[in-house]
């Protein structure tokens, strides 16, 4: 029997919370009032993406349903809006550059460029045709991953399969410009598959030095590397890159990453989690700044500080149980359903992946590519399987976790092969349960029984023991 789930809606009760909040002022000199929020996310916004407001328990990014929590509103409102954001650069011809692999977005910015993950590729096409209901966009999601596979490899993980997208469509993209041999074993295939056909868009490979042995000429390597980089960025964009240019963006960026680091501990800090698992989900703001940073700081800001308040008062996050099982993912590009940990008694406490460029520094002053060199050299998550294993045993325990889920994409020969090495290693060194997933679910919004039947028992366990 079929079920109508209703949508997702923002009661009136809380508008006015949300009106008592700043603008938000963009770095392009737009000013984006609460009013405007308040008004987006409640009559613009289902109206363009109504399948973003689903109800429906299959969908695996629901909103949270916590909506007291305003920092999460306005946090919801900058990722909804992100498309129009990157349509006005297209538009102004700012370049966008698709990338992969780890690096941060510093330099992109710094040269006048917007930084773009695979995800992009599919999400342009998508919204060409706003109004979207749930279903329908799931079967077109998955007609163009058939499609993008088709144009690449089966063998590919849905992630990476997105980059067959450029061999039959037109998308803004000025240059490809990934991070090879670290986490992502298919980008490097994919970027040689698309460079066997000709094609407009040039390609900027950046080699990280997959010898880990530590060392002054790894930091020069890279360093290296990285000078080539902006050399071609700017081929890109016809403009000059300055150390001074890239000083500041960095400055910019490092607060960024401060601000989600301390959003971590103050939520680490809680008797209780002060928010669900779809509302700790804070990290990838700092890490792409919804395509402008100042605007990400500020959020990031009002969600710090919201967050104290909450563990100040004992706040426990909604819809979560008593004493809900916590876990800790390890792995790339792919996360348990969060509104699902939620509902089976669990809470999703931090993730690997992104948190390794979070946790990164970088000098601000002095030679900037040296800065990002020596911080790039010494990134957790690309350091050896031992070493990198002993870094996520000391996140786990400061996160307090119950159980470590390794989560990754068929078709990863990278994480797959290290999965079991660095939960085996958890579990020694914890005694905590570790458990292993391979998924092929990345990018799909529904027919994730795969996984959802996998993490729930691990939840059980979890709580029985």
């Amino acid at each position: 029997m079929r079920v109508d789930y209703p949508p997702f809606t923002y009661p009136d009760e809380i508008k006015p919370l949300v009106l008592e909040t700043e603008d938000l002022n963009f770095s392009d000199g737009t000013t984006v009032t609460a009013e405007q929020i308040w008004h987006f996310m409640t009559v613009t916004g289902p109206k363009r993406f109504p399948f973003a407001f689903s109800t429906n328990p299959a969908f695996g990014h629901q909103l949270s349903g916590d909506v007291s929590l305003i920092s999460g509103i306005r946090r919801n409102y900058l990722g909804m809006t992100g498309i129009d954001r990157l349509r006005k650069f297209v538009r102004n011809k700012t370049p966008l550059i698709l990338v992969q692999g780890g690096i941060t977005s510093d330099l992109y910015q710094a040269a006048g460029c917007i930084s773009v993950g695979p995800m992009f590729l599919r999400g342009w096409i998508m919204n060409t045709q706003e109004g979207r209901a749930y279903k329908n966009a799931n079967l077109t999601g998955a007609s163009l991953l058939e499609e993008a596979r088709q144009n690449l490899s089966f063998e590919c993980c849905n992630l990476i399969a997105n980059v067959g997208l450029l061999k039959t469509r037109d998308l803004p993209i000025s240059a490809i410009a990934p991070c090879l041999c670290s986490r992502c074993s298919d980008m490097a295939y994919a970027v040689e598959a698309y460079r066997s056909e000709s094609s407009s868009i040039p390609t900027i490979l950046i080699d990280y030095p997959s010898n880990f042995e530590e060392g002054e000429w790894r930091v020069e390597y890279i360093k290296e590397e990285l000078h080539s980089l902006v050399h071609q960025l700017e081929k890109v964009t016809g403009k000059e890159v300055t150390d001074d240019d890239i000083r500041k963006e960095i400055k910019i960026q490092n607060k960024a990453r401060s601000l989600v680091r301390e959003c971590e501990q103050v939520w680490w800090s809680g008797k209780v989690p002060p928010t669900n698992s779809v509302d700790g989900g804070f990290a990838h703001l700092g890490m792409m700044g919804a395509f402008d940073f100042p605007v990400a700081n500020q959020v990031l800001k009002e969600t710090r500080d919201e967050l104290q308040t909450r563990v100040n008062n004992g706040v426990k996050g909604f819809g979560l149980v008593d004493d809900p099982a916590r876990l800790f993912v390890c792995g790339s590009c792919v996360m348990p359903n969060a509104n699902f940990v939620d509902r089976k008694g669990g809470v999703l406490v931090g993730s690997d992946d992104v948190w390794s460029s979070i946790c990164m520094n970088v000098k601000e002053t002095g030679d900037p590519y040296e800065n990002l060199a020596v911080s790039y050299a010494s990134l957790p998550y690309e350091r050896s399987t031992e070493e990198r294993a002993k870094w996520t045993v000391e996140q786990v325990k400061a996160s307090r976790a119950d159980g470590v889920v390794f989560m990754f994409n068929w078709g990863c020969n990278y994480q797959s092969a290290i999965a079991g090495m660095i939960t085996d290693y958890i579990k020694e060194e914890t005694g905590l349960p570790a458990i292993s997933i391979e998924v092929g679910e990345l990018t799909r919004m529904e027919s994730l029984e795969q996984s959802h039947n996998r993490v729930e028992s691990f939840i059980e366990m979890i709580k029985s023991s």
